[in-house]
């Protein structure tokens, strides 16, 4: 009568020991599994696993860039050729009375960009 994987597995665990060729291999299927792997991680290598991962991610951010600005210069020139607008500075004229607050918020969005990588992202990296 043949026994079920389930029933040699339990007589191997019990200790018991058979002669059939399933009793072996499963024995040396056991013994191999108990026996602890020889192999070392480096401690470097996490980093170098996710430093990988980074660039892979930051050329497909780069190719995202380019195909997106791509896209607005076609759709600028599409639309510059359906609509054939003239342009003219008058649009721009009301900016002439406000350039000390324009100058000033130029200055404070590169203030906060300044904050924004010398600060708040050593920050985040540290935790």
């Amino acid at each position: 009568m043949k026994r079920s994987e389930e029933e040699l597995q339990n007589e191997i665990e019990n200790g018991l020991v058979s002669v059939s060729d399933d009793a072996r291999a499963y024995q040396l299927v056991f013994d191999a599994l108990k026996k602890e792997p020889d192999f070392h991680v480096s401690f470097p290598f996490a980093d170098r696993v996710v430093a990988l991962i980074e660039k892979k991610e930051e050329k497909r951010d780069y190719w995202w860039l380019a195909v997106g600005i791509l896209l607005i210069v076609v759709t600028l020139i599409v639309t510059l050729a359906l609509t054939k607008i003239h342009w003219t500075t008058g649009v721009f004229t009301f900016v002439t009375g406000y350039s000390g607050l324009v100058v000033f918020g130029v200055a404070f969005i590169l203030l906060l960009q300044w904050v924004d990588k010398k600060v708040i992202k050593k920050q985040i990296n540290l935790h």
